[in-house]
């Protein structure tokens, strides 16, 4: 992937060697960059490495990635495999074992956008069309994948993915629960303000990335340190949906022992 700052480093290289191009070799524009060496005696390859240089230090990295990277991007929204794998995220060996299948599974699931229709209806299958908190649930899920395909920032792309994959897995562990569990309350929680929010959030930020009027620099990087805030509060969720899980297996095992206590077997 390339960068601006290499972009940057490339063109002063360029100047301090007489104006022969490298940085149209670095950003793969060869045929320029043979122009450059045949004609850098002339000068005007030095006066247009200046201009370059000034270009790519007065470009955002937005605007850098979208016309450079542009094929780059479009390589890794098509090849959707292990490298969204959210093992490195959680804290433990334990937890890994516990939620790395079910990220990787809600990443193959829910980003693949060839099959988006039978995906939407294999998910009506999957969860009772009655229960009003999981479809709620799905619609703000599906809504967060289709910001997706507007997001040119690779970065925040895949944060916004994990985010969406952490929310999928909150609204797994809701399906077919009791209404008092801690993953249906913790569900409806997040469904009154903090799901809507960092969805508007999400479409702030498109518009914004897209906009060419106004310095919003801080405005994005506040959005996207939002949605990093989100991905650890749903991580906690999950780890206390967890330990609740785990204090019924115990409390299950105990009740029957204590049966088969009574009863003389053991």
């Amino acid at each position: 992937m390339k960068t601006r700052f290499k972009a940057i480093i490339c063109s002063a290289l360029s100047l301090f060697l007489g104006g022969i191009g490298i940085q149209k070799f670095y950003l793969g524009q060869y045929k320029r960059g043979v122009l450059y060496v045949v004609f850098f005696f002339t000068g005007i390859p030095y006066l247009l490495c200046v201009v370059d240089l000034l270009r790519f230090i007065f470009m955002s990295d937005d605007a850098f990635n979208t016309k450079y990277n542009k094929d780059y991007f479009n390589d890794e929204y098509s090849n959707n495999n292990d490298k969204y794998s959210y093992n490195n995220e959680l804290d433990s060996d334990k937890e890994r074992e516990v939620y790395a299948n079910r990220f990787d599974n809600a990443v193959e699931a829910q980003y693949s956008y060839v099959d988006d229709i039978e995906n939407k209806e294999n998910a009506k299958n999957n969860y009772n069309t009655e229960d009003e908190l999981i479809c709620k649930a799905l619609q703000y899920h599906s809504s967060i994948n289709e910001c997706l395909k507007s997001i040119t920032d690779y970065e925040f792309a895949s944060n916004v993915r994990q985010l969406n994959s952490l929310f999928m897995c909150v609204i797994d562990k809701s399906k077919n629960c009791e209404d008092k569990s801690v993953s249906r309350r913790e569900l409806g929680k997040m469904l009154e303000y903090n799901i809507p929010t960092i969805l508007k959030l999400i479409n702030s930020y498109i518009d914004l990335s897209s906009s060419k009027t106004i310095n919003n620099n801080n405005i994005i990087y506040d959005i996207k340190d939002s949605v990093s805030a989100v991905i650890e509060y749903l991580k906690k969720v999950l780890e206390n949906i967890q330990k609740d899980d785990i204090m019924d297996i115990t409390s299950d095992i105990d009740v029957l022992k204590t049966t088969l206590r009574k009863g003389g077997y053991i």
